[in-house]
């Protein structure tokens, strides 16, 4: 009997995914990683990691701002589609978050666009926090960027429907047991199919938490992509800056 899959392992394999968030583009990921670039000055030599890199857009930013960059994520497919952007200072691999990493390699580790919490068990989005902690080098410094899901879940929009080249999409939203589902029901001709999206709603207090509780000090908290100040009634993300001992 086969293993019924994860909501994250169906829905990023699809290419339904891929098309309902096209407009998440190169732009919008240059556009925050010259913030925090700016913001945190890396040396030139500092070795990077987008963990759940997706297709790799942040990646790619930080490298073509002259860094070296490893992308990793669960999906094959998107990995697939990054390779296509590999150079001799930007690679892409397969790796499931909550395996370890190679320890001790990283100056920075970029964790982006609520890439994280995935897992209705606490001990397994713990471990991830852990995986990047041993995979920092000495005062390396871990970048977290989350939906503010106290916000979000007091504003969500509850259904939607549109169509994207000629493909149908039916969405629907609410809050449960502090997580923010999202069912997306689709149309396309004859086929139709199901997906789920879950983001767990994490304060700023119980993220700060968790990322102490792994041996981070946090150094900074944002609240947007143009790193404005975190106010918890206001922001969009919750962008946390800390730093391995």
């Amino acid at each position: 009997m086969q293993e019924e899959k994860e909501w994250y392992q169906s829905w990023f394999e699809s290419p339904y995914y891929d098309l309902l968030y096209k407009d998440r583009d190169q732009e919008e990921a240059d556009m925050f990683i010259h913030n925090l670039v700016t913001h945190l000055a890396p040396s030139k030599n500092a070795l990077m990691l987008d963990l759940a890199c997706g297709k790799g857009r942040h990646s790619i930013a930080l490298n073509r701002m002259g860094y070296n960059v490893t992308g990793v994520d669960l999906s094959q497919r998107k990995i697939k589609a990054a390779k296509q952007h590999e150079n001799s200072s930007l690679s892409f691999e397969v790796h499931d978050m909550r395996m370890p990493l190679e320890p001790n390699k990283y100056d920075y580790v970029f964790n982006l666009f609520t890439s994280f919490g995935y897992f209705d068990n606490e001990e397994e989005n713990k471990v991830v926090l852990t995986n990047v902690f041993n995979s920092l080098k000495s005062k390396g410094i871990f970048i977290l960027d989350y939906v503010n899901g106290e916000r979000a879940s007091k504003y969500l929009l509850k259904h939607e429907e549109y169509s994207l080249e000629g493909v149908d999409f039916s969405i629907y939203r609410y809050a449960k047991n502090n997580v923010i589902v999202k069912e997306i029901k689709i149309k396309d001709g004859v086929v139709e199919c199901s997906f789920t999206e879950k983001v767990n709603i994490f304060s700023e207090t119980k993220l700060k938490e968790y990322i102490t509780g792994c041996g981070f000090e946090v150094l900074e908290t944002f609240g947007d992509y143009q790193l404005n100040k975190f106010i918890a009634k206001d922001s969009d993300r919750l962008i946390i800056i800390s730093r391995k001992p």
